[in-house]
């Protein structure tokens, strides 16, 4: 009962601010003023810098607000007299000064465009790298701009969100999030079908090149979805909207036949902007599984098993992306865009398993061998269509999406037996899962009294998803392949969420607050096509957020925050039916999981001073109905020793997580800058519920050191270093991994092209260990992936002259 009570206290905090007379300690005015703070080098809008307004000489402030993504500001219900107003780019300790005066003939003035030095605006850029202690910590998230780290040019986006404090990518691709794999990953702010249940496969395909920069919101407000119990990645994509004609082109080549190219295409004559971003990707993933090691126990019989796998597929890939905008009027805009996906590989493996008893003989001994042509194919369409009202930051937005998915794979499998002695058999497994979904969005912002802003909406999510399993096997007497009822199977999914939110935001002096309520009501049908038999799972939930920001002083900063998040089942998840991934490996869902929820509490100091920022946060997570893989040996009728290991999804009791965050930069030298980041979190978890152990505790932490050096005016170096250390999981652990990087850039001809060389786990350590200590069953199995991965590339920039605020980079290929 800790965390409703806390919501509850947070809440009434929230009424306290947001009705409390001291807010309005003087009868307000009716003057104004309002400006944009732009680029001076370019005159692009500068967002997230922070405005002040005081009386002319004294110290204290009265006002602060931070610009909106275009740049602009506005301070309302002033009194008339005489002001300073100072503006920066967040985290700059210096900043420009202008003198205001309201009086009865300018009640509402506009100061225009005020322009910020260059050297300044490269605090703006909140690289990853270079530049990362320019990252931009606002009230509800952190914003790391990766235009200027130089390892984007080769990689793909798994690679770019590797280097970001508080991201790690595991081997498979998988993104966690202070150690959570769930995580919910928005492009440009919103749900789409190329982050679903590929999100992995598509991350390592996306060209790190089409991103702008990534934000880190790990307590969001209510506002957004709340999918994911660890908080959302928000991925913002360059959008090439310069006037005029322009484009880059960059390409790849790497060791093991591996290349990339990327083409980003723009054409604005006016009111009309035309778009796109084409990539093509070829890889080379090999995994091997060389140490695996299982020993099992059932009525005192004990049984040790060795198995061996080798596996390689090699992905080609085509995203691509569309975007059509037309201005109506001055004040409203229309938007057409859409995303494809497009991957096919062919995936061959070849496994060994050796099981003997306690005596050491031998029970089975067999070869397998697995023939896999895939495919995955995504495609989706937004309508947006957005109003600004006469008064500034009113605005009205609707949004309709539709996607659709389609998705196989035709396994195909040879089986060659030693022990027991018997024929070799062959057999098949096609699975085909469709998704379809459509998303209709309302949102509407009204600016209140001074920086009050009071931001609605309304979301209806409906989807579809199909897992339909059809399977071959042979036939003992006549040697043909014939349909395996036991494992031809079709589950259909069906999920609607209606939800409505409401955000309020406002300042009072130095405190900023943002506080916002979520309804949803979710409509979930699990149908068992085999059976007939439709298992429902509805839920209501309300999702509180609140968020506090006080400024301390210029260079420091305090935030406090609060989120409850949920984790929803997918369609996998609820399947009861088995996926046999071999004869003794097989995974089933569960169609009565419950959705996971989450409470989380963080509190955050920044210190930002010129070059050099760090920002600590202490955070506490407590996990209810979390979801699982638990995994036991079961009798099998189907497997050749008449048992197998049988994975199942299901909820257990709690977990508890209590964690430190810091991440320092710094600017060592004129050519040498130095950025680390730390992650240190006591975990708890019981899992007595599900017949184990009780509360089990351990201590983690990630690590992540990088150095950026600048030998010349237009040469790069970058060297990245990654450290996770093991992690507590309800059966056992799963081992510390390490990852280096090395990255040069040259620019050539003006900054108009660049030659950009990358290599991936310099010195070959990736690996990935996973360990299942119950009382009956242990084992340890270590992954690897083939050597390091080089890639020498180049970009090329033409149509309008680059940029010089702009910048590069190279990326690294960290996904096993």
């Amino acid at each position: 009962m800790l965390f409703p009570r806390v919501s509850a206290l947070l809440y009434i905090t929230v009424a306290v601010f947001a009705g409390s007379p001291l807010l309005a300690a003087a009868a307000p005015g009716n003057a104004r003023v309002s400006g944009t703070v732009v680029n001076r080098a370019g005159g692009q809008p500068v967002a997230f810098a922070r405005v002040t307004l005081r009386q002319p000489g004294a110290a204290a402030i009265l006002l602060t607000a931070a610009t909106d993504e275009k740049g602009a500001f506005a301070f309302t219900e002033l009194d008339l007299g005489d002001y300073e107003l100072s503006y920066s780019p967040r985290g700059a300790t210096a900043s420009d000064t202008i003198s205001v005066h309201l009086d009865a003939a300018h009640r509402s003035l506009a100061v225009g465009a005020l322009p910020v030095l260059d050297e300044v605006v490269k605090l703006d850029a909140m690289a990853v790298t270079a530049r990362r202690d320019a990252l931009l910590n606002s009230i509800d998230r952190k914003v790391y701009n990766v235009g200027k780290d130089v390892l984007s040019a080769t990689g793909s986006a798994s690679d770019l969100l590797q280097n970001v404090p508080s991201l790690t990518v595991d081997i498979d691709g998988n993104v966690s999030l202070r150690g959570s794999t769930d995580v919910l990953v928005l492009i440009d702010g919103r749900p789409s079908a190329l982050m679903g249940t590929n999100r992995a496969a598509v991350l390592e395909q996306m060209p790190a090149e089409s991103i702008e920069r990534i934000e880190v919101i790990t307590n969001p407000s209510a506002k957004y979805k709340p999918d994911g119990t660890a908080g959302i990645i928000n991925l913002v994509l360059r959008k090439q909207h310069d006037p005029g004609f322009t484009g880059t082109f960059s390409a790849n080549a790497g060791n093991a036949d591996r290349a990339n190219a990327n083409l980003g295409l723009s054409f604005t004559p006016g009111k009309f902007t035309l778009a796109g971003n084409f990539a093509v990707r070829h890889d080379d993933r090999t995994r091997y599984t060389a140490d695996s090691y299982r020993r099992t126990e059932d009525s005192g019989a004990v049984t040790d098993t060795v198995d061996r796998i080798v596996e390689r597929a090699r992905p080609l890939s085509r995203i691509a992306r569309t975007e059509i905008g037309y201005a109506l009027t001055d004040r409203t805009k229309i938007n057409l865009s859409g995303n494809y996906n497009y991957r096919t590989f062919h995936r061959t493996a070849t496994e060994h398993l050796l099981t003997t008893d306690a005596a050491g003989a031998t029970v089975l001994d067999y070869d397998r061998i697995r023939d896999d042509p895939e495919y995955e194919k995504e495609l989706e369409a937004t309508a947006r269509l957005q109003h600004r009202f006469a008064q500034e930051g009113q605005e009205l937005t609707l949004e309709f999406k539709t996607s659709q998915k389609d998705e196989q794979e035709d396994n195909h499998y040879t089986n060659t037996y030693r022990t027991p002695a018997q024929a070799t058999s062959r057999d098949t497994m096609r699975l085909t899962q469709p998704e379809r979904g459509t998303e209709l969005v309302v949102e509407y912002v009204q600016p209140l009294a001074r920086e009050a802003k009071l931001e609605t909406g309304y979301t209806r999510e409906a989807s579809r998803t199909e897992l339909d399993f059809f399977a071959l096997h042979t036939d003992a007497s006549t040697g043909l392949l014939v349909l395996d009822p036991a494992r031809t199977h079709d589950f259909r999914f069906d999920e609607t969420v209606h939800a409505a939110y409401a955000t309020y935001a406002n300042t009072w002096g130095r405190l900023g607050y943002l506080g916002g309520l979520r309804l949803e009501q979710a409509f979930i049908d699990s149908h068992l096509v085999n059976t007939g038999e439709t298992v429902p799972n509805d839920y209501f939930r309300l999702y509180p957020s609140l968020h506090l920001a006080y400024q301390l002083t210029d260079t420091r900063e305090l935030q406090l925050n609060y989120s409850h998040r949920v984790h929803r089942p997918e369609g996998e998840d609820m399947s009861p039916f088995p996926e046999y991934q071999d004869p003794t490996h097989l995974r089933r869902g569960n169609p009565h999981l419950l959705p996971e929820d989450i409470h989380s509490l963080e509190l955050g100091h920044q210190y930002s001073s010129g070059n050099t920022s760090l920002v600590t946060t202490a955070y506490y997570r407590q996990l209810y109905n979390g979801m699982t893989d638990i995994t036991r040996e079961v009798a099998d009728p189907l497997s050749p020793s008449g048992r197998a290991l049988e994975t199942t999804r299901t909820n257990l009791s709690t977990s508890r997580s209590l964690g430190l965050e810091c991440a320092f930069n710094a600017d060592l030298a004129s050519w040498v800058s130095l950025n680390l980041s730390t992650n240190t979190f006591f975990n708890t978890i019981d899992a007595s519920n599900l017949g184990l152990s009780d509360s089990q505790s351990a201590v983690s932490w990630i690590a992540k050191l990088g150095a950026t050096f600048h030998p010349a005016k237009h040469s790069l170096v970058q060297f990245y270093t990654n450290y996770s250390s093991s992690k507590l999981t309800p059966q056992g652990r799963r081992g510390a991994t390490i990852v280096s990087n090395l990255g040069i850039r040259q620019e050539l001809w003006g900054r108009r092209a660049a030659l950009v060389l990358t290599v991936s786990d310099l010195f070959n350590s990736l690996k990935e260990s996973t360990t299942i200590d119950t009382p009956k069953l242990h084992e340890q199995i270590t992954r690897r992936r083939s050597a390091r991965i080089v890639y020498l590339g180049v970009v090329y920039k033409f149509g309008r002259p680059p940029k010089k605020a702009k910048d590069e980079g190279l990326k690294f290929d960290e996904g096993l």
